[in-house]
């Protein structure tokens, strides 16, 4: 598998820090579990559903979706976060629901399966080089009628830019493709791809620190996503996209 220079990149930073996986992304907080619960409604995931993951990492998004009793098909180009997957889901019930290969999104070279019912990923469009080709990509292993969803950050939230910034863990030479999710411009390029549809739902409006910590935070947050006019600021963008 020969890696562009940007996938090289994006390679070496995840391989680097996938010993910190666990304390990067802890999941047992309240603003993960509404995250996800946006995410994994959007998949509308059924058990024994095939479902093919791009940039599964060290399994964040994957597990809940194990949970489900989804048959899940991993694929990310960092070997040493996969390494943190396993051991993750070592006892999982449905640990044998899941295959992971190491494999480029743009080409799936790895890859044979073209039936599933549906492919996501979470936090992975921003760092791809070629949107259009993982979209091509993701529609070519759907059957027909199967589905697209894809959680992304919402460069119209300022949050991000002061988030990528300063965190100790962020670099913009890793996240630049952050600057290209426009919603309007990737729902583009998903049908510029082939789908027959695609929707974007916004959703979320304080940080992390801020629902984990301040109770009734939650209630506050949905009563500023009824509101028309600031949905276009929410944190993150769900596109759901279907195959004809």
């Amino acid at each position: 598998m020969t890696l562009s220079e940007w996938h090289q990149t994006q390679k070496r930073f995840f391989d680097d820090t996938a010993h910190e996986y666990g304390a990067n992304f802890e999941q047992d907080n309240p603003y993960f579990r509404f995250v996800i619960d946006h995410y994994v409604d959007a998949i509308r995931c059924e058990a024994g559903e095939k479902i093919l993951e791009i940039g599964a990492s060290g399994g964040r998004f994957t597990v809940p979706l194990l949970d489900r009793g989804c048959k899940v098909t991993g694929v990310d180009l960092s070997a040493k976060s996969f390494e943190h997957l396993e051991r993750q889901v070592a006892s999982h019930p449905h640990r044998g629901n899941l295959r992971l290969i190491e494999d480029d999104a743009s080409s799936f070279s790895r890859l044979e399966d073209r039936d599933f019912d549906a492919v996501v990923g979470a936090h992975i469009l921003h760092h791809v080089e070629d949107i259009r080709k993982v979209l091509a990509q993701a529609l070519g292993r759907l059957r027909p009628g199967g589905r697209a969803v894809f959680l992304e950050p919402n460069p119209w939230n300022p949050q991000w830019y002061v988030h990528m910034t300063i965190h100790p863990r962020k670099s913009w030479r890793v996240e630049k493709g952050f600057l290209r999710m426009w919603p309007g411009a990737v729902r583009r390029m998903f049908l510029e791809s082939g789908f027959s549809e695609c929707r974007v739902c916004a959703f979320g409006c304080f940080p992390p620190f801020i629902l984990n910590n301040i109770p009734g935070s939650r209630a506050l947050e949905r009563l500023i996503e009824r509101c028309g006019p600031v949905s276009r600021l929410l944190t993150l963008n769900i596109f759901s996209a279907r195959k004809a």
